[in-house]
Parts: C-alpha cells; sequence; structure tokens
C-alpha cells in the first residue's frame, strides 16, 4: 500500500514539473502574465486528479467515497438541515 501511494506523489511530482515547464516555455515568448493562470490552473488539475484517482487502484476503495461516507455516519446525530 506504501508503495502505490509514493507512486501517486511521484506522479503528482511529474505532472506538476512537466506543466510548469510548459508554464516556463510560455514565459520565454514574453507572455509572462499567463504565468500564474497556467500555475494555478496545473495545480487544481493535478489536485483534483490526485483527490479522484483511486487509492491503491482499487475502485472501491477510493479516496474520494470518504466524504460521502463520514455524511452518512453524520446524518443521523444531524437530522434535519440548520435553519435559514
Amino acid at each position: 500500500m506504501t508503495v502505490s501511494y509514493l507512486e501517486a506523489q511521484v506522479a503528482v511530482a511529474v505532472s506538476l514539473s512537466a506543466l510548469m515547464a510548459g508554464a516556463w516555455v510560455v514565459q520565454r515568448t514574453d507572455n509572462s502574465g499567463w504565468i500564474d493562470t497556467i500555475r494555478d490552473l496545473s495545480h487544481g488539475l493535478v489536485g483534483a486528479g490526485d483527490a479522484l484517482w483511486p487509492a491503491g487502484g482499487d475502485p472501491t476503495a477510493a479516496r474520494q467515497w470518504c466524504y460521502r461516507d463520514c455524511r452518512l455516519r453524520i446524518r443521523p446525530l444531524f437530522p434535519r438541515p440548520p435553519p435559514a
């Protein structure tokens, strides 16, 4: 299990490195205003992909289901939504 998490971290690092290398190429063409946009978009896309990718390659143990499971456990404690 530890190996799959290390592989995921390496994949994130390689993805961000490649995207930031592309940002550097854009900056070299005197379009330096796009650097912040590319950096933010890169971090957002890679972060979302990392959060949605199944942990350990098992889709039933995907990290994206953690929030849903937490909400299902909390629902009996808070049956009604808060007043508006």
